[in-house]
């Protein structure tokens, strides 16, 4: 018997041209938030492995009240990896590094360019299915993060927050046999320091695979800070790494599967409702791999 991410992973194959599929895979590099494997328990030792890209540029950032603030250059480039394995149906091991990171900030056409590339901060979990059911799965996810990124740049440009955190979130996620639909809700709460405020985390999506090879999602994504932290700490700058960030994202993703063990994504997520966060619409993109030992196939 398998679970919903199990029949959601197998069986997939698309014909693809060489030339089109090597084409598709340098575009995906250069140019995610990665998938995950969500809530559905990976597979005894199976791998699932993603590169992906994500950025934006803007001319706006939400201030500390609220208020949209005018810029002239506020970018963000970053290459991500991330990856699970499965260490049995129960347990999977997370890892998230965002590799490079290349920032700018400009307030004014005459004003002087900030610029930072650097590692991110680097996440390490694990996740725990509590109930791993054919249609239904309940998970809890914890993440250690490593405070890699650099966050000494005097203008207030970090690619880090210079914090040692702990994210738990709790996970449910429902599929139903009609076109491959799912939904999956999550709630968590990021214990930070450092002067940092803890935060509440709120998640929804809504997927549907109209063919094997194609799954298409919209994705809500809200943070809210508890108020807890330093209130005379404001972290980094023009939304980069800031201190008591609140915001909603939203938008949606698409998944094509190019054979059973490969896959490009691409998404696009607005953030609105926002303090100290980038008033941006993120754009993503990626490649993926599920790596299943020969003799588990």
């Amino acid at each position: 018997m398998h679970s919903g991410f199990d029949r959601m992973l197998h069986g997939l194959r698309v014909v693809v041209k060489p030339g089109a599929l090597t084409a598709l895979f340098i575009l995906c590099c250069l140019a995610t938030s990665p998938l995950s494997a969500d809530s559905w328990p990976m597979q005894r030792r199976t791998t699932f492995f993603s590169v992906g890209y994500r950025g934006f540029s803007s001319a706006e950032y939400f201030g500390r009240d609220g208020a949209r603030l005018g810029m002239h250059r506020l970018e963000e480039q970053s290459l991500t990896f991330s990856s699970e394995y499965g260490y049995s149906k129960y347990v999977t091991a997370v890892v998230r590094l965002p590799a490079f990171r290349k920032l700018y900030a400009q307030t004014a056409a005459d004003a002087p360019l900030l610029s930072v590339q650097s590692p991110g901060d680097v996440d390490l979990g694990l996740r725990v299915t509590l109930w791993p059911g054919e249609y239904d799965a309940i998970s809890l996810t914890t993440l250690f993060g490593i405070p890699l990124g650099e966050s000494t740049q005097t203008g207030g440009l970090w690619a880090g927050d210079n914090e040692y955190n702990q994210l738990v979130l709790l996970r449910y996620g429902h599929t139903f046999e009609f076109l491959g639909t799912h939904v999956q809700l999550e709630s968590g709460y990021n214990f930070r320091s450092g002067g940092y405020a803890d935060e509440i985390r709120f998640g929804a999506e809504v997927g549907l695979r109209p063919m094997e090879s194609v799954e298409v999602k919209f994705i809500v994504q809200a943070v809210r800070s508890q108020g807890n932290g330093d209130p005379e700490f404001l972290g980094g700058s023009y939304g980069f790494a800031s201190n008591n960030q609140r915001f909603i994202m939203f938008g949606p993703e698409a998944a094509v599967w190019l054979t059973d063990g490969m896959g490009l994504s691409f998404g696009a997520r607005t953030i609105t409702n926002a303090r100290s966060m980038p008033a941006a619409t993120v754009v993503t993109t990626g490649v993926f791999f599920l790596l299943t030992p020969a003799s588990d196939s």
